[in-house]
């Protein structure tokens, strides 16, 4: 049966219970996708009897415990090509970490746009000397990043597949280096002739990490579907884009 959606909104998570402010960001992100397919995914072996008991409408898929012990292990899941193979039913999924936060459901646009990866934009970008493959040696280039933090991310199945059999030297590279899984996105999509990602300022109508208050003004005071580690950097905006967030003001 051909699904009722362009994308599958998948949780991840690794502990037994959340937390204050991630049993927010959840409840209040959920409440845009009553209708949507909504996966959690972690170890097989977690004790899943608080989230049955809260999200009594949502699946669960396990996996090696290995993926969800460390920021490594989930590192190297998000490079897996066999991650994204499991949800190609889907031509999208949206990566909804429990430190993320959903303020509207703008799914049907996004997946509307030519974008293959999306996530919140890093103010001021990241740089990254690419040495390998076929960029080694004298074809090396120094790639600089603006948009990709992948704790609310928006990714076509098929071609993060592509990326990621584009350049496996780089998928070693990330992985001996420790760096985060969103990194190899953002800094190995832009070299592909087949990857498209947004500029900076319209990554940052999707989601927003640091100074969402910056984006907010450049946008025209308009807020973006959603945020990473939201409570982290601007608080006092954020306690303006939710104004249900006084239920959290003994948590601060």
């Amino acid at each position: 049966m051909k699904p009722k959606h362009q994308s599958i909104v998948l949780i991840p998570i690794y502990k037994p219970m959340l937390n204050a402010i991630e049993e927010y960001s959840i409840d209040y992100s959920l409440k845009w996708f009553e209708d949507h397919e909504v996966l959690l995914i972690g170890p097989d072996r977690l004790d899943l009897s608080y989230y049955l008991s809260r999200y009594p409408g949502i699946s669960f898929s396990g996996y090696d415990p290995y993926y969800f012990s460390s920021i490594q292990g989930y590192n190297h899941l998000l490079l897996s090509e066999a991650f994204y193979e499991k949800f190609l039913d889907f031509e999208f999924t949206l990566i909804l970490q429990t430190d993320a936060i959903v303020l509207r459901n703008e799914l049907p646009f996004w997946c509307s746009q030519p974008f293959d990866y999306v996530g919140a934009p890093w103010p001021g970008g990241l740089e990254l000397f690419v040495n390998l493959g076929k960029f080694e040696g004298a074809n090396g280039r120094r790639v600089r990043t603006m948009v990709g933090n992948g704790g609310l991310s928006l990714r076509r199945n098929k071609k993060c597949i592509a990326l990621l059999q584009e350049f496996p030297e780089a998928i070693d590279y990330f992985h001996r280096s420790g760096s985060s899984e969103d990194l190899f996105f953002s800094f190995m999509g832009p070299l592909s002739n087949d990857f498209v990602m947004p500029n900076e300022i319209t990554a940052s109508r999707f989601a927003l990490e640091l100074n969402p208050s910056f984006y907010f003004f450049i946008n025209g005071h308009h807020l973006p579907m959603g945020g990473h580690a939201w409570w982290k950097y601007d608080l006092s905006f954020w306690r303006q884009a939710l104004p249900s967030l006084t239920a959290l003001d003994g948590y601060f």
